[in-house]
This record gives C-alpha cells, sequence and structure tokens, in this order.
C-alpha cells in the first residue's frame, strides 16, 4: 500500500480545504495517510518562506482565493486573522492519537475551527470543539508529554521532505518520494498515485 505523509498545523486554512477533500481522496485511492502535526510558523522561517499575511497583495487575494475555494468545495468557512491563536495545545493532542483517531480528531478541530463553529479567541475554544464534536473526552488527556519537543522534531521531519508550508504531501511509492504543496496539487498528487 502506498502512504502518503501529509503536514500540517491548524492555523492554516488551504490545509482546512485540503481535509475537507481527504475523505474523498482516500476513498479513489488504496493509499495510507499518516498525519503529521507541524509547527508552520517554525516551518516557514526554517525554510526561508514568507507569510502570506505579511505582503499585503498576496493577503489580499489569498482571501478572495479562500472563500473561491470553500464555494466550489461547498464547505462553510470563516476567514480568521492569521496570528491570533496558538495551535499547539490542539496539536500536541494529536501527537497523542495514532491512526484514524489521529484523523477523526484533526478533521474535527479543522472543522470546527474554520467553519466559524468555535470562537478562537475564547480561552476554552477546544474544549468548545471536544462537546460540539462529540469527541471522546478522554483524548483531551492524551497531550503528548513532550509535545514541544516532538513538535519540532516533525517540523524538522517536513524540512527535510522539502516542506516550505503546509499542506504538504509526500508520497511514498514504488519510486522515490514524491512532495505535493498546497490544496490545489491534490489532483496531481491523485494522478501520482495511480501512476506509481
Amino acid at each position: 500500500m502506498k502512504k502518503i505523509d501529509f503536514y500540517f498545523d491548524f492555523i492554516s486554512p488551504y490545509t482546512y480545504l485540503a481535509v475537507m477533500k481527504m475523505d474523498k481522496f482516500q476513498a479513489e485511492h488504496d493509499v495510507q495517510v499518516n498525519w503529521i502535526p507541524v509547527n508552520l510558523p517554525k516551518l516557514i522561517k526554517l525554510s526561508g518562506n514568507t507569510p502570506p499575511a505579511t505582503i499585503k497583495n498576496k493577503a489580499l487575494y489569498s482571501l478572495r482565493d479562500l472563500k473561491r475555494w470553500a464555494a466550489y468545495l461547498d464547505v462553510p468557512f470563516k476567514m480568521i486573522r492569521p496570528g491570533t491563536f496558538d495551535s499547539r495545545s490542539a496539536m500536541y493532542i494529536a501527537m497523542g492519537l495514532e491512526g484514524e483517531d489521529r484523523a477523526t480528531y484533526c478533521k474535527a478541530v479543522f472543522e470546527a475551527i474554520w467553519s466559524g463553529d468555535v470562537n478562537i479567541k475564547e480561552t476554552s475554544w477546544l474544549d468548545d470543539v471536544f462537546k460540539q464534536k462529540e469527541l471522546p473526552k478522554a483524548w483531551q488527556s492524551l497531550a503528548h508529554e513532550q509535545g514541544k519537543q516532538q513538535l519540532d522534531e516533525y517540523t524538522g521531519q517536513a524540512l527535510k521532505s522539502g516542506a516550505f508550508g503546509v499542506p504538504t504531501f509526500v508520497l511514498h511509492g514504488d519510486v522515490r518520494p514524491q512532495l505535493f504543496f498546497g490544496v490545489d496539487r491534490m489532483d496531481f498528487l491523485s494522478r501520482a498515485c495511480q501512476e506509481s
């Protein structure tokens, strides 16, 4: 079975859109998706990339583009001003989960944040996600004990793979690993899954 390393951070709206395509993608391809949390601000800095929000025209374009994507995918979307919330507490829980549990949890968090179902300005936003999405309460206590260190390691792994932002997909098939960046490259990822 082919494997895909899927690098993500909950602060990324484009990753939310990719997540909204993930169920259909996996149904169409016989692949195992490994959800890997990364610290996006750190990955951007380490790779020498520039956050879209720091470039005025790119920020304005991204907002329009995100709305177009949400309409195209027919998913709810509420823009959050960049840098207004810290995703690390949610990421640490993700690292305490594995396989389908991690995927289920991450999808729920992405949906709650970017649909506007929770107010990320509230300190209880993550608790609200658990309540609204009816996630197992036991998961809240699974925050990885060495969360920061593990998140840094995953971020370094993503950088070594060639990542400079999220969503990033690395396909491991019959040939050398192939990297695909962005929700708009999932069609190319799909083709590569069929060819490799």
